[in-house]
């Protein structure tokens, strides 16, 4: 089985469903998406696929000459740094953990190493799950950080050529996710005095 029919397995069990178009642009030909708080650019001929609901906005891109696949997740509640370890046991761990569980279920066996890179100018801790998928060697990269006070995850998967290949599409995505600061709440004016 080729390594994008494995790899399009794991993408359809995360939920995701993507279509593709041409290839991907230099960072200067970005498309801006802002909707809500989140904002974000990413390159011209890369289809975005909107997958939110009720606790989160998602968006996956995928494009026709990339054997690859890029995701944001952007939790819609807010909360205090001091918070970030409870939210990553309740869905950051669950959701590499099913990812690794894919992986194991297609024959590889993945290797697991910590990572860090960065989300909109914020640090991300991350994670690596490396396997070699029908001779060739592929990645599921998951970064998450507390940007603008919610919970970001990105996640990138593919083929390791690919990976190199689409770096700058990667680096634009992740670079440029921006989540404005709630407005503050407007306080009642004073009532004149009689």
């Amino acid at each position: 089985m080729r390594l994008t029919v494995k790899l399009l397995v794991i993408v359809v069990f995360c939920g995701v469903i993507a279509s593709a178009q041409a290839p991907a642009q230099a960072p200067s030909d970005a498309q801006q998406f802002s909707k809500g708080d989140l904002s974000f650019n990413y390159p011209k001929g890369w289809t975005l696929t909107d997958m939110s609901d009720g606790d989160a906005q998602q968006y996956s891109f995928a494009n026709s000459a990339a054997d690859i696949q890029m995701r944001v997740f952007a939790h819609k509640g807010r909360i205090a740094a001091e918070k970030l370890p409870e939210a990553k046991k309740a869905f950051i761990d669950p959701y590499i953990s099913s990812i690794e569980k894919q992986f194991v279920a297609m024959g590889a066996t993945p290797q697991k190493l910590p990572d860090t890179s960065e989300i909109g100018g914020v640090k991300a801790d991350g994670v690596q799950l490396t396997a070699s998928l029908g001779g060739e060697p592929g990645a599921a990269k998951i970064y998450w950080a507390l940007v603008g006070g919610r919970v970001v995850i990105m996640t990138l998967f593919g083929p390791d050529r690919d990976i190199k290949k689409f770096a700058t599409a990667w680096d634009t995505l992740r670079t440029t996710i921006k989540i404005a600061e709630p407005a503050p709440a407007a306080s009642p004016s004073p009532k004149p005095s009689p």
